[in-house]
């Protein structure tokens, strides 16, 4: 009888843009019986007799360093990756909310501490080796041993060898999020006799980043051809790949700015194109209702017949994307975004109506989890029924439309076990009542505005008990990274005006990419506007924003400094089945009012793309599904 090899493993948060709305998957405390996934694998396609196609070009602005699945964070990198590597777990295309099975058919228990796993027959790498348990648990492990942020992702998970193709995942507590967290690309498995051969080890003495970076150890639909630095990425068919063949064999991914995707789109260049403003996205849609349109055009005026256009089509949707203002609440870093009555000037003093309407598609955020996941106050808040009456928290069955007036009075979030008020007065939080439950779960009561409105005349009077006289406070950002097609120097301009009515000086501090994004890192960023999209479709993702986590470390803002707010990061960590979206409600009212953190929208997303594209299917954590474009 084979011996079980108990391993730890330790995994946990990255963030990548994102395509297309999302709500989160959880598994109902009350079920009492396992959940499974168990969607068959797709059998060998037949060798296909279609004459040779031309390699699909994408085009898109890289915001990875590494195409080592472990290694990576953002959005490029993710939509690479994911078409090289295969996950354990998986989304259904139609409906991301739905995990089914990847790699594996799964067996999660009712209490959500065990997922058993059966890997499925005949998986083979693509140099043809099969694939085992041994290299699930090694690519595990190494996430572990690198550490960073998908090191923490999973909190610390315990494996469990059984045979060459069973194991079990256990953790301390339920996580019925785990099944979504194995889906992203991050826990790609990779053939573990290949990546050690090229200095990969459980440990800090790991060194295969290197070469995952221009080779792929994977059982994806493709294979890393080429790596041309940080220009281009080519893609080809994996030859052991069973799976159904994709339309366009050969892949080319370059990185182009939005100005040159527009160009590339419009002239043929590029079949898909992934950051066009909206102002671009509507330039292409008049471009393809009239081909031979000349925007200098007047009348009388004779104008040069010019080509047609190739057929665009551009789609726009809700993303699952959060664009946030942070402050640093560490008084090294900056005294004044660390002083609660500046910080409170700066909630009160943004109209985040006003913002979404300026960058056309997206809408105002209510809190820290986007419309759509499990929690969001957009989706929590009463209905008005055709009577006039409401219905229950959580039971709406649509997003409801915000508030419209910045001149609503904003009234203070209470809680019976921790007060959500600021120390220095009213918050522009929505008017709610929090109370706790037998059962010790916060269950908010949510009523209009749920989208925080703009209070001038208590903004003003909280940076006057904050003593601010005037100094410039720099607000930083990634220049060249657009947020989901919006340029960032657009919404960071917005936000200095905004402010400066309150008698703010921001001063805009602009930077490339990853400088930006190390300096926030390392906590070394003052005042910051940043966007986070979603690792996995659960609001415990967003648990990344609390004292002491991720995206919380970063801002300075260690656990301990707010026991009130730990308590409900714990109990919305803790909260099951139905009770979670009231849970991570409360625990956003309370963010709202005492986070360092400001939600100002969530936008949209825009894909365009040329005639030989029919189908571009999105996701919100890969952004792109490279192998299903038809």
């Amino acid at each position: 009888m084979r011996r079980r090899h108990a391993r730890p493993v330790a995994v946990a948060a990255l963030g990548v843009l994102a395509l297309g709305s999302a709500a989160a998957c959880t598994a109902d405390s009350s079920a009492t019986a396992p959940t499974a996934g168990t969607s068959p694998r797709v059998t060998p396609a037949a060798v296909s007799t279609t004459p040779a196609v031309e390699p699909l070009v994408v085009d898109a602005v890289f915001d990875h360093t590494s195409l080592d699945p472990t290694q990576q964070f953002n959005r490029t990198g993710a939509m690479v990756t994911h078409a090289l590597y295969e996950t354990l777990t998986s989304l259904d295309p139609e409906d991301p909310t739905k995990v089914g099975s990847g790699l594996a058919d799964y067996t999660l228990s009712p209490e959500g501490r065990w997922l058993t796993f059966r890997l499925h027959k005949g998986v083979r790498f693509s140099d043809g080796t099969p694939m085992t348990t041994d290299d699930v648990l090694f690519t595990l492990e190494r996430a572990e041993g690198l550490g960073g942020p998908v090191s923490s992702l999973l909190g610390q998970v315990s494996s469990v060898k059984v045979d060459d193709r069973t194991f079990t995942l256990s953790s301390p507590s339920s996580n019925f999020a785990l099944p979504a967290i194995l889906a992203n690309p991050a826990f790609g498995i990779l053939n573990s006799t290949v990546v050690k051969a090229n200095g990969g080890t459980i440990g800090p003495g790991d060194t295969a980043t290197g070469y995952l970076t221009t080779h792929s150890a994977g059982s994806g639909p493709y294979v890393l051809d080429s790596v041309r630095g940080a220009s281009e990425v080519r893609l080809a068919p994996n030859p052991h790949w069973a799976g159904s063949r994709p339309k366009f064999p050969e892949l080319l991914v370059r990185n182009v700015t939005p100005a040159r995707q527009l160009a590339d789109i419009r002239s043929g260049h590029a079949d898909v194109a992934l950051d066009l403003s909206p102002a671009q996205a509507s330039e292409v849609a008049r471009a393809g209702a009239d081909p031979t349109a000349s925007p200098s055009a007047t009348a009388g005026t004779a104008v040069p017949a010019i080509p047609a256009t190739p057929a665009v089509t551009v789609k726009t949707m809700r993303s699952s994307t959060l664009v946030y203002l942070a402050l640093d609440r560490d008084k090294a870093v900056n005294a004044w975004t660390a002083n609660p009555d500046f910080a409170e000037a700066v909630r009160l003093g943004l109209d985040r109506i006003a913002l979404a309407g300026d960058a056309p598609g997206s809408e105002p955020a209510a809190g820290l989890v986007p419309a759509g996941i499990v929690g969001a106050l957009k989706d929590v808040v009463p209905q008005p029924s055709p009577s006039g009456t409401s219905t229950a928290p959580g039971s709406s069955t649509g997003t409801p439309t915000p508030a419209t007036s910045a001149s609503a009075t904003p009234t203070t979030p209470t809680t019976s076990s921790a007060p959500v008020t600021s120390a220095t007065g009213p918050t522009g939080a929505p008017s709610a009542v929090v109370t706790t439950g037998a059962d010790g779960i916060p269950t908010p009561v949510v009523t209009l505005p749920i989208v925080p409105p703009r209070h001038l005349a208590a903004a003003r009077a909280a940076l006057k008990r904050s003593g601010y006289a005037g100094q410039p406070i720099p607000l930083s950002y990634a220049a060249d990274l657009p947020i989901q097609g919006l340029p960032r120097t657009a919404l960071a301009t917005a936000v200095r005006d905004q402010l400066a009515e309150v008698g703010i000086k921001v001063h805009l501090s602009p930077a490339p990419a990853r400088e930006a994004a190390a300096a926030y890192r390392e906590g070394r960023t003052a005042f910051g506007l940043w966007s986070w999209s979603p690792d996995y479709l659960d609001p415990a993702n967003y648990l990344a924003f609390a004292p002491g986590e991720l995206i919380g470390s970063r801002a300075g803002w260690a656990r301990g400094a707010d026991p009130a707010m730990d308590d409900l990061t714990q109990a919305a960590r803790a909260s099951v089945g139905d009770d979670r979206a009231a849970a991570y409600a409360a625990w956003q009212l309370a963010m709202n009012a005492r986070s360092p953190f400001v939600p100002l929208l969530q936008p949209a997303t825009r894909l365009a793309t040329g005639a030989r594209v029919d189908a571009a299917p999105g996701n919100p954590v890969w952004t792109l599904d490279l192998s299903r474009l038809r």
